[in-house]
């Protein structure tokens, strides 16, 4: 089968290289980010809006609830 071209699009990939991806932003900040973190299915924040705590250190801080 080689005398079937490539599509267009194969062909200037090949030449010029893929496209940048647009920079995805947290729905819930807008700050551009890496990953979005989800509740059951639903987004809650990125890595710039929430943190991380050890369940013990947060528990001991709050009390009792």
């Amino acid at each position: 089968m080689q005398g079937i071209p490539d599509a267009p699009w194969i062909r200037e990939a090949e030449m010029y290289g893929m496209p940048d991806r647009d920079p995805v932003h947290c729905p819930i900040c807008n700050a551009e980010c890496d990953w979005i973190f989800l509740q059951q299915g639903d987004p809650v924040g990125c890595e710039n809006c929430i943190t991380q705590r050890e369940a013990d250190e947060w528990y001991d801080e709050k009390g009792d609830i």
